[in-house]
């Protein structure tokens, strides 16, 4: 059984990629604020991470921040887990930001998590985000603990909270029988 210690990312900025008029993926360079760091610093001491193997963490800028900071304080490898990004609010990757992610949202949730073929947004469904959360925590099973730095859509897959927080930490046991949340 694998010790999974799932973290969300520090509080970002987006100002910087909004300024540069970035959409899609361009939307995921955003870095932490100044208070995101102080987060991050201050979580990275708690005793919860105690005795993690290894971190594993989101591509997007936010979460390998986030991860770079622990693995400073806690003297522990990061491995860049590409399944472990945030849902894909647009699988064509060329509209704009906030606006549709938030439209996004609210049809993922008003459709219970699929996406329709007649959707006006074309969005990941809960099933293709469970798979490929699932696909890459089962990387790690040689591991006893490992710390994820992620996102919170994708730990909504595995934590039942209605709102988590920045750098909010949650531990769950993990192994190949596991059953995402849906």
């Amino acid at each position: 059984m694998l010790k999974v210690v799932m973290m969300r990312h520090s509080e970002a900025d987006y100002s910087f990629v909004e300024a540069r008029n970035y959409i899609g993926h361009g939307c995921e360079l955003a870095q932490l604020t100044e208070n995101g760091i102080r987060i991050a610093e201050k979580v990275s001491l708690d005793s919860r991470l105690d005795d993690a193997d290894i971190i594993a963490s989101s591509p997007y800028t936010r979460a390998l921040q986030t991860a770079a900071i622990i693995s400073k304080n806690r003297q522990l490898d990061i491995k860049v887990e590409l399944g472990l990004h945030e849902w894909m609010p647009d699988l064509t990757f060329r509209t704009g930001g906030k606006e549709t992610a938030d439209r996004a949202a609210a049809l993922f949730y008003q459709n219970k998590g699929l996406c329709p073929k007649d959707s006006e947004i074309k969005y990941e469904n809960i099933d293709d985000l469970s798979i490929r959360a699932k696909e890459s925590l089962l990387k790690y099973m040689e591991y006893d603990k490992i710390i994820v730095v992620t996102h919170g859509m994708l730990m909504n897959l595995f934590v039942s909270a209605p709102k988590i927080p920045f750098c909010g930490i949650y531990e769950i046991d993990f192994d190949e029988s596991y059953t995402c949340r849906r």
